[in-house]
């Protein structure tokens, strides 16, 4: 990752642009909405890019925004104009987006660095459906490890694309990190020594 010319940004055209606003035309063009992992890594010109940005940052604080909460108590009506509300969620598109804007998608490894696995209920009631799988203990086994470290390439459904893992054209695995550990799981590798050499005892508190 330190070694790469290139940032990591999970980038991919969201087909549904169910989070598109179309009051943000013509400041950000719907060809140019993307979506992704919020889990990025940064190149200092990217990095910069982002911060000097005045122009793709308060169009979407206008009108790209999570839906807001209703109060206990509220209204029919309330509830009715709430789920009408457009409903956005800035972290997962801005800066893919950005950088899109920017034309520097070409320097990108559009892919994220983080591991997760997503529950994907056909339930439409499943409140669970489409978030984060938490790995419990049973979980946490050499070979599961060793499954995530292996893989070598993503694929991007909306786009019909392959994203082979590369860093400076050689081939890597594509993840150093994965989410989300139960406590226990997360116990169990570092005991097992799966990361690297560990001791126990540097979390105890000792008196002096």
């Amino acid at each position: 990752m330190m070694s790469s010319s290139k940032s990591f940004v999970d980038s991919f055209l969201d087909r549904k642009n169910v989070r598109y606003n179309a009051k943000m035309f013509p400041t950000i063009p719907k060809d140019r909405w993307r979506k992704g992992s919020q889990w990025i890594t940064l190149v200092r010109k990217h990095a910069e890019t982002i911060v000097a940005d005045t122009i793709d940052f308060p169009v979407f604080s206008k009108f790209c925004k999570r839906r807001t909460g209703l109060a206990l108590g509220a209204k029919q009506n309330s509830k009715e104009a709430a789920r009408m509300e457009h409903d956005c969620i800035p972290d997962e598109h801005y800066v893919q987006t950005l950088l899109s804007m920017s034309h520097l998608e070409d320097e990108l490894e559009r892919r994220t660095l983080t591991y997760t696995s997503w529950n994907q209920s056909i339930d439409t009631k499943d409140k669970r459906s489409w978030h984060p799988k938490t790995f419990e203990f049973p979980d946490a086994s050499l070979e599961h490890i060793m499954e995530i470290r292996n893989i070598n390439h993503v694929y991007y459904e909306t786009e019909y694309r392959t994203e082979w893992c590369q860093c400076n054209a050689t081939f890597v695995p594509c993840f150093l990190f994965a989410r989300k550990f139960s406590r226990s799981a997360a116990m169990r590798i570092l005991n097992e020594g799966l990361l690297g050499p560990f001791d126990a005892g540097t979390f105890l508190f000792t008196n002096s």
